[in-house]
C-alpha cells in the first residue's frame, strides 16, 4: 500500500526534546521546536533528499556527518527536507533502523515531522511516497530530488537498503516512482557513484528537466549541501541548469586528497537525450557493419583496449563495465568513421556543464555499458535498457562466448565471422627470445590480435610455483621480426620494495590505473595505483589508497579511499602458477613505514622467474601461450628458448 500522507508523531518529538534537556544536549542535531524564517528571497525551491544510509552509515558514519552539516539559515521560499532510513545502525541517536523518518532542515539543526515503519528504500513506492509527501506539503515552483547513497551504475542503480539485503532502486524503479509524480523535477540529482551514464538518462528524460551524478566513483565527501542551500536562497531565479553546475563545483571544491582525484561531475540536459539516442544509435549502425569486416572490427577492438574503464575493471575489484560515450566516439571515429559531427554535437548539447579532475580530463560526463566482462544475465537485462537497437546488435555480434536470451549464435550473423572463425582455428602462436634480446609473440595469424602483454611471474619455495606479479603491455607489432615484439627491461613496479600482483583496470591518454589485492584489517581489498602517462613526471607512479571496489552480487560501488598510513599492515595476495594453478595465497606481511607506501620500478632480484604471452584478438578472446623460464644474475636478465 502505498502512503501519501504521513502522521505527526509530535509525541516522540517532545519525548526527543524532554531527553535532550535532561541529558543537558542542547546542541543536539534533532530538534524540535520550528523556528521562525528569514523573509523570503524569491522564487520558491523545495530540496527532496532520500538518504539511504547502508554501509556508507553503518561502516564510516558518514550520513550523520552529512546531516550534522545542513543546519542552515533558509529563507521562507525554500524548504529541505530528507528521509532518513536504509542502515541497520545510525550513529545519530535520534535516528532509529526500524523507521522511515523525514526531517525539515532549521538554522538550528534538523526538525522530525514525521515517521513511519520502516519500509524497503530499494522499491519504486518507497522513492514515490517521500517526493509525493515532499511535494504535496512543501508545493514550490522548483522541485530537486536527491537519491544519497552507494550507486552501482544502469544495472547496479542506486540506494542500496541494507535492511533488505541491500536491494536498490533500478532504473525501471526509479522511472515508475518519477512517472507517477504529481509535478515534474526539475533536477534528478544523484549523490552517489556511477549513475552519470546514457541509460539512466535515457530512463529519466521524461521526468525531470537536468540530471546532476557522477560518471566515476562519487568522492565520499559528496555533494555541498550548504553551498546549494545558499546559492538556492541567494539566487532563486536562476535556472536548473546554473544551480547544477554549482552542485558540480561543489563536489570538487569540498573534496580532497585521493577523492579530488576522481572528481567527474557533470549537469545533463534530458530535453535533448533523444537526440543525442539518436545520434548514438546512427554510430552504433556504423559499429555493426564494421562487425561484418575482420579488418574494421578488429580496429575498432584493437582502439577500445586503450578507453578509460568507470568504476570497477578486474577480478579482485569486480566490473562495472562502463566507458566514456566521448572516449567511444573518438575511437569509432577515427577506426572506421562515423557520423562525429551529429554525435560529437549532440553530446556537447546534451552535457552542458561538467566538472572533470585530471584523472577524468578527457571525458565528456556521460558513460555507456560496455560489457568488456561479460555475464549472461547481465547481457540479457541489457536488452530491456539499452536506448538503441544498433547498439544492442553490435554488442551480440561480438559477444561470441556469451549467451544472450538463450542463444549464443548471434554472432554467427556477422559476415566477419566466418573469415575470423577460420583463422582463429589454424592459429598457433609461441614465444621465443631473439639474438636482440627481445621477447617475440610469433602468429600464423596476427591480424586478428588486438594486443598482447607479457606476464612475469616470481617463483615462490613455500607455495611450491610460480606467483603471478603483472602484466605489461608495453609491446609493439613489428613485421621485420615476425611478431609482437617486447624488451626486456628487467624492472618491475614494487610496493616498497616488495613484488607484489599489479592488474591493469583502466587507461587514458593521460594515466594508467592499476589495482593490488591485498588483505587489509582482516578484509580483501585493493590498493589503486596511477601510472602518468604526461611528460613533466612520465612514468611515476601515485598510490590512491584503498579501495573495496565493486560488490559482486549487488554491483554496489563503494565511496570509500582509504589512506595507507605509518603503523598499516597490508598482507598481499598472488595468483599461484603451478603446483597449485589457480589458487591464490597470501604473501608477506608488508608494514608500512613512516616514509608512508610507494610503488617504484626495480631491477628483478637475483632469481628464478618465468615469462609467458597473453593475446587478446577482435572478439575479446584471450590465449596463453607456453612459458619461458627467465633469470635474473646481477642485473642480467636471460630467457630460456626451448
Amino acid at each position: 500500500m502505498v502512503i501519501k500522507k504521513r502522521k505527526r508523531f509530535a509525541w516522540l518529538c517532545s519525548v526527543v526534546l524532554l531527553l535532550a534537556f535532561l541529558c543537558g544536549c542542547s546542541d543536539s542535531l534533532i530538534v524540535q521546536e520550528e523556528v521562525e524564517r528569514r523573509a523570503s528571497t524569491g522564487e520558491s525551491w523545495t530540496v527532496m533528499i532520500y538518504m539511504c544510509g547502508s554501509t556508507l552509515e553503518e561502516d564510516y558514519g558518514r550520513a550523520s556527518e552529512v546531516l550534522n552539516s545542513m543546519s542552515y539559515d533558509l529563507p521562507e521560499n525554500v524548504n529541505v527536507v530528507i528521509e532518513t532510513g536504509g542502515s541497520r545502525k545510525w550513529n545519530t541517536e535520534e535516528i532509529y533502523s526500524d523507521y522511515l523518518q523525514d526531517f525539515e532542515v532549521q538554522k538550528n539543526g534538523i526538525r522530525l515531522v514525521n515517521q513511519q515503519p520502516s519500509q524497503n528504500m530499494g522499491k519504486s513506492d518507497t522513492l514515490y511516497s517521500f517526493f509525493e509527501w515532499g511535494i504535496e506539503t512543501y508545493p514550490a515552483e522548483n522541485y530537486i530530488g536527491v537519491i544519497w547513497d552507494h550507486g552501482g551504475g544502469p544495472f547496479g542503480g542506486a540506494a542500496y537498503d541494507a535492511n533488505n539485503e541491500f536491494d536498490s532502486l533500478s532504473l525501471d524503479e526509479m522511472k515508475t516512482a518519477l512517472g507517477r509524480l504529481s509535478s515534474r523535477l526539475d533536477i534528478i540529482g544523484f549523490d552517489a557513484s556511477l549513475m552519470s551514464n546514457l541509460e539512466t538518462a535515457s530512463a529519466l528524460a521524461l521526468y525531470a528537466d537536468y540530471m546532476v551524478a557522477s560518471e566515476d566513483i562519487m568522492p565520499m565527501s559528496g555533494w555541498d549541501y550548504r553551498g546549494l542551500f545558499e546559492y538556492i536562497s541567494n539566487s532563486p531565479s536562476a535556472d536548473a541548469s546554473e544551480v547544477g553546475t554549482v552542485i558540480c563545483d561543489g563536489v570538487k571544491n569540498s573534496s580532497s586528497g585521493t577523492e579530488s582525484d576522481f572528481v567527474s561531475m557533470a549537469v545533463t540536459d534530458l530535453s535533448k537525450i533523444t537526440t543525442l539516442s539518436l545520434a548514438f544509435d546512427g554510430m552504433a549502425d556504423v559499429m555493426v557493419n564494421a562487425a561484418e569486416d575482420v579488418e574494421s572490427l578488429r580496429n575498432v577492438s584493437y582502439a577500445m583496449n586503450e578507453l578509460e574503464y568507470l568504476g570497477g575493471n578486474s577480478q579482485w575489484e569486480g566490473y562495472s563495465n562502463l566507458i566514456d560515450i566521448g572516449e567511444l566516439t573518438n575511437v569509432v571515429t577515427e577506426q572506421i568513421g562515423s557520423p562525429a559531427a551529429n554525435i560529437a554535437s549532440a553530446i556537447n548539447n546534451v552535457v552542458v556543464y561538467k566538472c572533470m579532475s585530471d584523472y577524468h580530463s578527457m571525458s565528456s560526463g556521460l558513460s555507456v555499458y560496455y560489457p568488456r566482462h561479460r555475464s549472461t544475465e547481465e547481457l540479457s537485462k541489457y536488452r530491456d535498457i539499452c536506448m538503441s537497437q544498433n547498439y544492442m546488435e553490435f554488442i551480440e555480434k561480438t559477444c561470441i562466448d556469451t549467451e544472450i536470451d538463450g542463444r549464443v549464435s548471434h554472432f554467427e550473423d556477422s559476415a566477419a565471422w566466418e573469415a575470423y572463425s577460420n583463422m582463429a582455428a589454424g592459429n598457433t602462436m609461441s614465444a621465443v627470445s631473439d639474438m636482440a634480446g627481445q621477447y617475440v609473440l610469433k602468429s600464423t595469424y596476427p591480424e586478428i590480435i588486438t594486443r598482447a602483454g607479457v606476464n612475469f611471474y616470481m617463483y615462490s619455495s613455500e607455495h611450491q610455483g610460480y606467483l603471478y606479479l603483472f602484466r605489461d603491455y608495453n609491446t609493439k607489432y613489428d613485421a621485420a621480426a615476425g611478431g609482437y615484439v617486447y624488451e626486456l627491461s628487467g624492472r618491475l613496479p614494487m610496493l616498497n620494495s616488495t613484488p607484489v600482483a599489479m592488474y591493469l583496470v583502466s587507461q587514458n591518454t593521460c594515466f594508467d590505473i592499476y589495482s593490488i589485492p591485498v588483505v587489509y584489517e582482516g578484509e580483501l581489498t585493493n590498493i589503486r595505483v596511477s601510472r602518468s602517462k604526461q611528460a613533466e613526471d612520465y612514468g611515476d607512479y601515485h598510490i590512491l589508497g584503498l579501495w573495496k571496489g565493486v560488490d559482486p552480487y549487488s554491483g554496489m560501488a563503494d565511496r570509500k579511499y582509504t589512506e595507507l598510513k605509518n603503523g598499516d599492515i597490508i598482507i598481499p595476495i598472488y595468483e599461484v602458477y603451478g603446483k597449485n594453478d589457480g589458487t591464490y595465497v597470501e604473501g608477506s606481511k608488508i608494514r608500512i613505514g613512516f616514509g608512508g607506501a610507494k610503488v617504484t620500478e626495480k631491477l628483478l632480484d637475483d632469481g628464478d622467474y618465468i615469462v609467458s604471452y597473453t593475446a587478446e584478438d577482435m572478439y575479446g578472446i584471450t590465449y596463453e601461450c607456453d612459458t619461458n623460464n627467465l633469470t635474473s644474475t646481477k642485473g642480467q636478465i636471460r630467457i630460456m628458448n626451448y
